[in-house]
């Protein structure tokens, strides 16, 4: 175990850390002990500092002694503060989102605009090996793949955590014996909540069964993350290999994917970054073999289960619907190039999906084109009889996203052309048609 030492800090930043000397670090500081002591060891290490302090408003009185208290130490040891109010339960509120994870967001937006506008490279937070090892049961106890299970980083993105190797404990001693005055969070001890139940209940009995618990469980989570980075070797592999992505849809082909020996860690791998869960990929699993179109849903990505792969996809606001298009350059949703004429004696059909020829005498301008529904029907051109444009999607082979990205153009209220695929047998071009509308899309 580390000795908590400004020097230890010094090297923790610097090898863990990967945090220059001449870094400007913004230390995130709340009052408590971990990240008093932090602000304490960072500037009796010499560094390049200021801090920064949310009032969340969350504890009345309370929230107010932690911005009293982080105040008056800064101003006591000449350190810029930043310091800024949260109405925090409202804007958990209009964002549907738990308060520690409103907390969170607005917190790390903040700093993150200090970043930017006052050019610190790195924001320092107290983060300790105590909250290492309890994210690491919480991650357990929800479900999680390996990664989950290593802990907390000493750096992300821009954010760096040099307190993780020391306890709890001997972040108070040093306190204590440094004379630094901190706060306590009475929200800790509300069992209610999860951690604060794996703090108080669970992890006193496991640390009675071995007196070396927090020296073993950090060996596990370092191992874990050996394990991590051997499996990351391997997800990329595949995902370089055989994943494919168009224009933002992901593809992963299902045969290859059982081809893998533990295709199942496999999945949860390349699903985990597009927020799909441990209990949604079992269930993906559970309908490898099913029918084609089946949906499963995270809060920002959708999977489609089509015939040979598995989709996702960002679930997307309804955009344009409908609109109308007429003789010369329509820019929309679909940009389509219309114009009439003269049939010449020497006219040929074109040949390529996105061209076609109707005739105009048929047709009624301006043009409805709209996304199809169900329950739309056409005469497919070389037909007799109406189809329906759901069984033409079987017969074309559709998957569920060629559906939805299906367009339709009408004529009144009947359809000449499924875009880009078929036209209808009533408007095509006969040895009769005097007119020519072409329709081009772009």
């Amino acid at each position: 175990m580390y000795a908590i030492t400004p020097q230890a800090i010094q090297n923790i930043l610097a090898e863990k850390c990967q945090v220059a000397e001449t870094d400007k670090l913004l230390v995130a500081v709340s009052g408590g002990a971990d990240s008093m002591a932090l602000l304490h060891l960072l500037q009796k290490a010499g560094c390049q500092l200021a801090a920064a302090h949310c009032n969340f408003q969350l504890r009345g009185d309370a929230s107010d002694s932690d911005e009293h208290l982080v105040t008056d130490y800064c101003n006591a040891n000449a350190i810029q503060l930043y310091k800024t109010t949260f109405d925090t339960q409202r804007f958990a509120a209009d964002n549907k989102l738990s308060i520690e994870m409103a907390a969170r967001e607005l917190r790390y937006n903040w700093f993150q605009e200090i970043i930017n506008d006052e050019g610190y490279n790195t924001i320092v937070t107290g983060h300790h090996g105590n909250d290492s090892i309890e994210t690491f049961f919480l991650n357990l106890v929800r479900g999680t793949g390996v990664k989950g299970l290593t802990g907390i980083s000493f750096r992300n993105n821009n954010i760096a955590r040099p307190l993780l190797p020391f306890t709890r404990e001997q972040i108070e001693r040093y306190c204590e014996k440094n004379n630094l005055d901190w706060c306590h969070d009475a929200s800790n001890d509300d069992c209610r909540f999860i951690r604060n139940k794996l703090r108080h209940e669970v992890i006193p009995v496991l640390e009675s069964i071995n007196p070396a618990f927090f020296d073993t469980m950090q060996m596990n989570m370092a191992h874990l993350q050996d394990t991590e980075l051997m499996l990351e070797g391997e997800v990329e592999r595949f995902r370089t290999n055989e994943v494919v992505d168009e224009e933002g849809t992901v593809i992963i082909p299902i045969s290859k994917l059982k081809l893998y020996p533990y295709y199942a860690s496999l999945l949860f791998e390349l699903l985990r970054p597009y927020g799909f869960n441990s209990s949604v990929v079992k269930e993906v699993l559970e309908h490898l073999e099913g029918l084609s179109g089946k949906q499963f849903f995270s809060d920002s990505y959708r999977l489609i289960k089509d015939r040979h792969n598995l989709l996702v996809l960002p679930i997307e606001e309804i955009g344009v619907q409908h609109f109308w298009i007429e003789e010369g350059l329509n820019v929309g949703e679909q940009t389509l190039t219309i114009r009439v004429y003269e049939k010449p004696a020497d006219f040929s059909f074109s040949r390529k999906p996105e061209l076609i020829h109707l005739d105009a005498d048929l047709v009624d301008l301006p043009l409805l084109v709209r996304k199809w529904k169900q329950g739309d029907a056409f005469m497919p051109l070389g037909m007799k009889n109406f189809k329906k444009l759901s069984d033409f999607f079987i017969d074309e082979k559709y998957s569920l996203k060629d559906k939805e990205d299906a367009w339709l153009i009408l004529s009144g209220e009947n359809i000449v052309w499924v875009l880009g695929k078929r036209i209808d047998e009533r408007y095509k071009v006969m040895k009769r048609t005097k007119r020519i509308l072409e329709i081009q899309l772009q």
